[in-house]
Order: structure tokens, then sequence, then C-alpha cells
């Protein structure tokens, strides 16, 4: 079957007139019946390359095609990725639902260096079944804007990012600096239980929804934003030491010593 596919390259370089192999930027072989790809590292200027709609199992003629900016394999059976696509680092666009992938750290350990990737569609693969997918592959593949067919928002980027890596959101949190709602889910504020290495009551909590019952349908918003605001005050102090008087001066002068006056100033 790869002599197949040969055969309609070599039909589209008649039909579009292509002389050399390096004037080849855009391949298009889907729907063909397809089982098996002859080596494409030939072509290596291809950007563009449908093979969707296909029998293929495995991806091995792609390893050397690094310029390819979109890349449509859906509906095929591929089942492994693991050494065929971490080379291709100018990717945009990556089409790889309707196979059978399994095993979302694998797959995305193999596209993680394809830091130009701005829509990547996975879904009906078995790795969807995965605990947490989505927010997995929105923190580990930060450049992606469009996943499943779905725009990744600012929600889901917060939520994957408190998820995957704690300590840093512990700290973002805690310095409020930039911003003044960051988002918190449920579980981290919880009655009797510590936030931030404080204990917030169930009385508190409690006062909390009377007051704001008719304001606000999240019950924590207002504790959280307390919360910030009391971590986001500044304070400064300044001493004019010239007025301070020094071990000799003490020890001669005639009049009383007064205590230095400190300025002390906050904001936000």
């Amino acid at each position: 079957m790869a002599a197949a596919a040969d055969e309609v390259i070599q039909n589209q370089l008649k039909t579009y007139k292509i002389k050399t192999k390096n004037d080849l930027d855009e391949l298009y072989l889907a729907n063909k019946g397809l089982t098996e790809m002859p080596d494409l590292s030939r072509y290596k200027m291809l950007k563009y390359l449908w093979v969707n709609q296909n029998k293929i199992k495995n991806l091995d003629f792609l390893r050397l095609n690094i310029h390819l900016k979109e890349l449509y394999l859906s509906s095929n059976l591929i089942s492994e990725i693991a050494g065929a696509l971490k080379n291709l680092t100018s990717l945009r666009i990556l089409m790889l639902q309707n196979n059978w992938l399994h095993g979302v750290d694998k797959v995305v350990a193999e596209i993680k260096k394809s830091s130009w990737l701005h829509t990547l569609n996975l879904f009906n693969n078995p790795l969807t079944q995965d605990h947490d997918y989505r927010l997995y592959v929105i923190y580990h593949l930060p450049s992606v804007q469009l996943l499943d067919r779905q725009i990744i928002t600012q929600k889901e980027r917060d939520i994957a990012f408190g998820n995957y890596n704690q300590d840093r959101f512990r700290i973002h949190q805690s310095l409020a600096f930039g911003q003044r709602k960051p988002y918190f889910t449920v579980q981290e504020i919880t009655p009797n239980k510590s936030y931030r290495g404080q204990k917030i009551s169930i009385h508190e909590q409690k006062d909390v929804l009377k007051r704001e019952k008719k304001v606000t349908k999240d019950p924590y918003k207002n504790v959280v934003d307390s919360r910030i605001r009391r971590r986001s005050i500044m304070q400064f102090s300044t001493l004019d030491w010239n007025k301070v008087p020094n071990a000799q001066q003490k020890r001669l002068g005639d009049e009383p010593l007064q205590s230095s006056q400190i300025i002390t100033t906050q904001f936000r």
C-alpha cells in the first residue's frame, strides 16, 4: 500500500506541475484507503499534510518533516505516536481525533516541544477518559488555544495551574499582585480547614453568607476577596538618620533626648 500512496503523490506532482521535491509544500492524501505511507522525509519543505480518513496505524513516515505546520491525521487506526512527532516543532494545527490513542501523558510528552501549536483535537480517543484529561493538556501545552473544538478559558487555565503546580499557585495567590479576584476552587476553602495558614470558621462563613446572599451567588467570593485585600497591602517605614544622635551626643547633650520620628506609609 506504500506503493499506492507513492502513486497518488506522483499524480499530484504532475497535476500541479511540481518539478522538484523541494517545491512540494502541500500534500492531500485523505480518504484514499491507505494502510501504509512511504517515507516523506524526501519532501523537506512539506508544510501542510492531509492523511485523514485512511487506515494508517503508525506515523514513522513523518519523523523528519520538521517544517510541517498543519497535520491532519483524524479517523485512522493510530494507537502509538512515540518518536514520530517530537521533531515537528513548527506545528500549528494537529488533528488526531477518532483514533486509538492511549495515555494522555505519553501523547502530551510527544508534542510538548511544539511551542507554536494552537489548535489540537484529541477527542474520540481512549485517552480522553483519563483523569483530568483536559486540564492536564491545558497545563502541559500552554500554547494551545483551541482544544477539541472548544476555546480554552482563563478559568480553566487557573484551575489547571492550581492542580498541577500547587506550590507556585499558593505563592502566586498569597502575593495577590496584579489581580484582585483570582479563581479558587471550592475545595480550597472548607470549614475548619487551613487556608494559607489561617483557619476559616463555620461562623465566619455563615456571617458572610448572610450578608452577601442577595448580592452574589458565590458563597466564598467575599471570604477570598477579604484575604486578598489584606495580603495586598504594602507598608514602608522611613527614618531621617541625620536627626538620630550618635553615642557622643547622647553623653554630652544638655537636653533630654527625644525619640526619632518614624514615618510609615501603607498602600495597595
